[in-house]
């Protein structure tokens, strides 16, 4: 079973990813922040990282720094999302290795699962 780790702070949005993944036959981690999430990405390695960018103590392109830096954690596929879908946060994604971009409200649930099933 394929795992992924979901993080966000906003516990509502993250839920909902959650129990979408899981329906789909993910086994799903979850984090409440960016270095909560860096801590399990160490211990559990997930085969995918879904973030948020705006999170406390440390946040998505931070998080996404510090796994690239690691050999462990550098090739984990990361799905960066957002809520307020700003050009500049797509525009540095886009530089990044192996990361999606994907707007919640604007790319539908069943579009994200089609990226993360990618």
């Amino acid at each position: 079973m394929k795992k992924i780790l979901v993080a966000d702070d906003d516990f509502d949005q993250r839920d909902l990813y959650i129990e979408l993944f899981k329906q789909n036959g993910y086994e799903v981690i979850s984090a409440d922040d960016g270095l909560e999430a860096l801590e399990k990405i160490f211990k559990e390695t997930p085969d995918l990282v879904f973030t948020g960018i705006i999170m406390p103590k440390m946040d998505g392109f931070e998080l996404i720094r510090n796994m690239r830096n690691n050999v462990a954690t550098s090739l984990i596929p990361v799905i960066m999302f957002s809520h307020l879908g700003r050009e500049e946060d797509r525009q540095k994604a886009s530089i990044l290795r192996r990361v999606n971009f994907v707007v919640k409200g604007y790319d539908s649930p069943i579009s994200i699962l089609n990226t993360v099933n990618e």
